[in-house]
């Protein structure tokens, strides 16, 4: 009798794993597909538009930011956290880094260490309040998010509304090849961090299963702010080359980015809980999707309100194609 319940026993646990091993494959590979079926679609309704070489740099320029922010927020969302805050704080540290050159002539090297440093502190006031005071981040960066966005409009407001962003200081940042080797060193960083050091692992072992990491001894509070850390840092990076694309900093710089994050995380397969299958390739891959996807939408003729309607519906129905039901895991932001 034993014997048939241990047999039974493991034909189940080899169940669950080829089970597992086949959801894993199938969330590797889905977002490719997706991204190349989305290029393909769009290619055809806009008649060839959308691959044009013009078109394909200007996708490069949009898609920049979009990736920078998401190489950082990979780490918070791998152990479960969320950041709603990104968008209007990438905007205080646009306007901040503005002032300090434009207004006070300060060195260009100071303004950038000061987007840095507003990206950061932002970041972990989130990280800080979520872990030490036991506060939800989902709450907390709201809170940040509506504190910057008031700043952003009360400094605009008295920096004169649309403040320029003099090109002949900061035209070297919206030089194509700078923004590629830009991109490709941050992504050599951030994906050794992710995938090769303590940080990462650590991160990915807090969103498995959070009880677990804190009784094998590994530093949870230390790593979570890591994580705010570096999407701060990455925050502040892409503030300075963002105002540089626009040429000018305005009380909505920076807002909508967040937003933008979490429909790459869904479309590029990243699992919104965290975990070990968290992969920072999924963070590219979605905010390739997302790009192609507003560009060839615009191009089509679609207002842009309408192309936000498409991409709220898209967000909720891979959510809830992809929710995790074989063990009815719940999507929890700690």
């Amino acid at each position: 009798m034993q014997d048939i319940v241990h047999e039974t026993g493991l034909d189940i646990d080899e169940m669950l794993n080829r089970k597992a091993k086949r959801r894993e494959l199938l969330m590797t590979f889905l977002p490719f597909c997706g991204l190349a079926l989305t290029v393909i679609i769009l290619s055809v309704v806009t008649k060839g538009l959308l691959l044009k070489p013009e078109n394909l740099v200007n996708i490069m320029n949009q898609c920049f930011t979009t990736a920078i922010v998401s190489l950082g927020a990979a780490f918070v969302y791998a152990h479960g956290g969320i950041d709603f805050s990104v968008g209007a704080s990438c905007g205080v540290a646009q306007m901040v880094c503005i002032f300090l050159v434009s207004s006070k002539g300060l060195p260009l090297p100071i303004g950038m260490l000061a987007a840095i440093v507003i990206g950061v502190t932002c970041a972990l006031i989130v990280g800080m309040a979520s872990y030490w005071l036991h506060l939800q981040p989902f709450v907390v960066s709201l809170c940040v998010r509506s504190a910057c966005a008031g700043i952003l409009i009360a400094g605009t407001n008295a920096l004169g509304k649309n403040i320029r962003v003099p090109l002949e200081i900061f035209g070297i940042f919206n030089n194509d090849t700078v923004k590629i080797i830009t991109l490709v060193i941050l992504i050599a960083i951030t994906w050794y961090l992710f995938e090769k050091t303590s940080v990462g692992k650590t991160e990915k072992a807090i969103g498995g299963n959070r009880t677990t990491t804190w009784q094998s001894g590994l530093p949870i509070g230390r790593n979570i702010l890591y994580a705010y850390l570096i999407m701060g840092i990455c925050v502040g990076i892409a503030a300075v080359f963002q105002m540089s694309r626009a040429g000018m900093v305005t009380s909505n710089s920076g807002i909508g980015i967040e937003f933008n994050i979490l429909i790459a995380l869904a479309l590029g397969g990243f699992p919104m809980s965290g975990g070990a299958s968290a992969k920072i390739r999924s963070m590219l891959v979605g905010a390739l999707t997302i790009t192609f996807l507003t560009n060839g939408l615009i191009i089509a003729g679609l207002a842009m309100e309408y192309v936000n309607i498409v991409k709220g519906l898209l967000f909720i129905t891979v959510i809830a194609v992809s929710y995790d039901r074989t063990n009815l895991k719940q999507v929890v932001f700690m």
